[in-house]
């Protein structure tokens, strides 16, 4: 049961105590206090959290309340330098109730004390040299197996980040990077940076490092880095991942490793020593090409949101791929709606989708073709979407609009 101290009073105290409640007479003498608050303080530290009631009797009922003063010390600091006698502190909340509202009474220059010791995550606290956590309505000595326990509830409740690479759903030509969480704790205020950049990403370095607000074990993060053809050459090598995050209290962590998509992601294999093994494997590939055909639409495509270009970039692009951009230009014109296009051999048999117009660009008619094609990546003018062994790109609304214009 958690309380709000800003509008408690006597009427919400339970009438016996519990595991959340411990009471303590006004006749408890200041000695035998002390260690009372001390040894509540670590067993409900330990144990979830809970409240210590000093000033009612057993049903909590004020019973004249606790002197406001303890020789010459104001009430409020003396139970401030006892709670800091447990190590570690953990986090509390003070409060002193002058109104009984109908349950007791309480004396003038004195108060109903309440200790709210808030649950912790840096467990376990001793006090007096000894761990104690709360059993029923009692606090007593913990044992050693629950004190491993609570030593495992610290890490737990730390955050721990790490990666993985995975096949994207529904897109398995698509290779994704994923940062996820290892315990329940959340990280906060994430930043995921890549260097160098794999080349499926490259031309958005203005985007890294990313900002992601929460990472935790149900809510991972995932992007695309690279496409499962020709992977290891499209997602570079010495490539590292650095992750900076925090914790709900502010701590600091650092996450830097060197990652490698190769062998990240497990190929199909088909055996000869099984037939019903390699009937099963062949069906499974004819599924995921039936996919590839059905839903092309859902090929993979970048998610980042891009600067509209200048005017000047295209002035200088027309200075160094004229011939391209001549043949894209003459192709938009009489096709205005296309978007899409795929570059190969003169000679390459391609089975299109009679829904879908593709335009085609070929290797023998512009010399370093490829490369020029990098020219207007580099620029977000198009991007790539390949998703087989075909090289495919989108022409993005700015250059179709420029080509059509011009």
């Amino acid at each position: 049961m958690k309380i709000n101290l800003e509008t408690f009073d006597l009427t919400q105290l339970p009438s016996v105590e519990d595991d959340r409640f411990e009471f303590k007479s006004s006749r408890t003498p200041p000695d035998d206090l002390k260690k009372k608050l001390r040894c509540a303080v670590s067993g409900f530290a330990n144990a979830g959290g809970g409240y210590f009631v000093v000033g009612v009797d057993d049903n909590g009922n004020a019973d004249n309340g606790y002197s406001l003063k303890i020789k010459n010390q104001d009430l409020r600091d003396w139970v401030d330098q006892i709670v800091h006698q447990v190590q570690p502190v953990p986090k509390y909340d003070i409060k002193l109730i002058s109104d009984p509202m109908g349950r007791g009474v309480i004396q003038p220059d004195s108060a109903v004390l309440l200790v709210a010791i808030h649950e912790s995550y840096a467990g376990p606290h001793m006090a007096d040299h000894r761990y104690y956590i709360r059993a029923g309505a009692h606090t007593v000595a913990a044992g050693h197996f629950i004190i491993d326990a609570i030593w495992a509830k610290r890490y737990f409740f730390k955050p721990r980040l790490t990666h993985l690479f995975r096949l994207k759903p529904e897109q398995e030509q698509t290779i994704q990077l994923g940062i996820i969480g290892l315990t329940d704790a959340p990280a906060v205020d994430v930043k995921i940076n890549i260097s160098p950049l794999p080349q499926m990403i490259r031309h958005c370095d203005s985007l890294f490092p990313l900002h992601i607000s929460v990472i935790d074990r149900n809510n991972p993060f995932f992007f695309d880095v690279s496409t499962y053809y020709q992977a290891e050459e499209r997602f570079g090598k010495d490539v590292y991942l650095e992750v900076e995050y925090y914790d709900l209290a502010g701590n600091f962590y650092p996450y830097k490793t060197k990652i490698e998509v190769s062998g990240s992601v497990s190929p199909i294999t088909i055996g000869n020593d099984n037939p019903a093994k390699m009937v099963k494997a062949l069906e499974s590939i004819n599924e995921v090409l039936l996919k590839l055909t059905i839903s092309r639409e859902n090929a993979a495509k970048p998610s980042f949101v891009l600067s509209k270009p200048s005017e000047s970039i295209f002035t200088d692009i027309e200075n160094l791929i004229p011939e391209l951009l001549a043949e894209m230009k003459k192709d938009l014109r009489e096709y205005p709606v296309a978007r899409e296009f795929i570059i190969m051999p003169k000679g390459a048999v391609y089975n299109g989708d009679k829904n879908n117009l593709i335009l085609e660009y070929f290797f023998e008619d512009h010399s370093w073709l490829r490369s020029k094609l990098r020219i207007l990546e580099n620029h977000a003018l198009i991007y790539e979407i390949t998703y087989n062994n075909t090289l495919r790109f989108v022409i993005s609304e700015e250059l179709a609009t420029y080509l059509t214009n011009c």
